[in-house]
């Protein structure tokens, strides 16, 4: 079979015989209350029949009920939904191996404006995560073999971000200290006390800060040479990310751009702008797609505005 055996605990039985019964590479398992069971493929998407067997029509696939997202839910809960609440309330759980369980259904708020719970779970997402070792060789050998760099990672959601930046932090974690910001549990996998995937002999893992506190608490205690996290954006983020480049930290982060293009008209290109990032490093499909320099980036952006400019006139 081609789904991992240890994951068929967090799921119902007739869920995990239809799992087990399956040899396709599958990268997200989504369950939805009273709809098909489907799942992700490197290049698809894809219901699940009961016994196993791929299909393109939804009405033959195992329809979900109520009680296999309760299943799911409290499985990935440990069956303690108390103590997973801040996890919750920011619409994930991860377990064990830095698979994440993302979580629909209705949003209860403080009245303050924050989500405080999220009730009546009618969707999960279960993303499988998966240590490649080696991934980034390539990354190791054409940016960081004359010493380190920053760089920005980017790529559609579900590409392959986190795998490369999980091998990353090993590689450089075994030659140089390392403050991994690990705000979903992914990377690391931490559990307890303890970090269950390889990140590094000098990394030291920061599980479930946010990451401007991580970065802001790397910088001030740990004395790292690079900082990692994933999927960065936010106005505070990037401040974090500028305070701790300032201070001679290397950075390698990820975020959600699916071409080129996009990357060039985000928020996150000022940042190569101003010379935060010396390289980005593209993902499409699971592999490196493509390593650009900020000034490769710089000539295309310049292409990209005139392009614009031309259309208008």
């Amino acid at each position: 079979m081609a789904v991992n055996p240890s994951i068929l605990r967090y799921f119902s039985q007739a869920v995990s015989r239809a799992l087990s019964g399956t040899a396709a590479a599958i990268n997200e398992i989504r369950l939805r209350t009273g709809q098909p069971l489907a799942v992700t493929l490197s290049d698809k998407t894809s219901f699940l029949t009961a016994n196993g067997c791929l299909t393109e029509m939804p009405e033959r696939a195992l329809k979900i009920t109520a009680d296999d997202i309760r299943h799911c839910f409290e499985a990935v809960c440990r069956y303690s939904v108390h103590s997973c609440q801040n996890q919750i309330n920011n619409g994930f759980v991860t377990v064990s191996g830095g698979h994440r369980a993302g979580l629909c259904g209705t949003a209860v708020y403080s009245p303050d404006g924050r989500i405080e719970n999220i009730k009546y779970i009618n969707g999960i997402n279960f993303r499988i995560a998966g240590e490649a070792i080696s991934a980034a060789d390539e990354i190791m050998q054409r940016i960081m073999s004359d010493g380190l760099k920053s760089i920005i990672v980017f790529g559609a959601p579900c590409s392959g971000k986190t795998t490369i930046l999980r091998d990353l932090c090993r590689q450089v974690g075994d030659k140089y200290p390392v403050s991994l910001i690990d705000e979903r549990f992914e990377i690391a996998s931490v559990s307890g006390a303890n970090v269950n995937n390889r990140v590094g002999a000098n990394t030291d893992v920061f599980s479930g800060f946010t990451k401007p506190d991580g970065i802001n608490t790397a910088v001030r205690v740990m004395s790292p040479r690079m900082i990692i996290c994933d999927e960065i954006g936010s106005d505070e983020d990037i401040s974090a990310l500028k305070k701790a480049r300032t201070s001679g930290v290397r950075i390698a982060a990820s975020v959600h751009s699916g071409t080129v293009e996009e990357l060039l008209t985000g928020k996150v290109f000022s940042l190569i702008e101003e010379g935060m990032f010396e390289y980005a490093v593209y993902i499409r499909d699971r592999k490196i797609s493509g390593i650009f320099t900020a000034q490769e980036l710089y000539r295309l952006s310049k292409e990209h505005i005139k392009g614009a400019s031309m259309r208008r006139i």
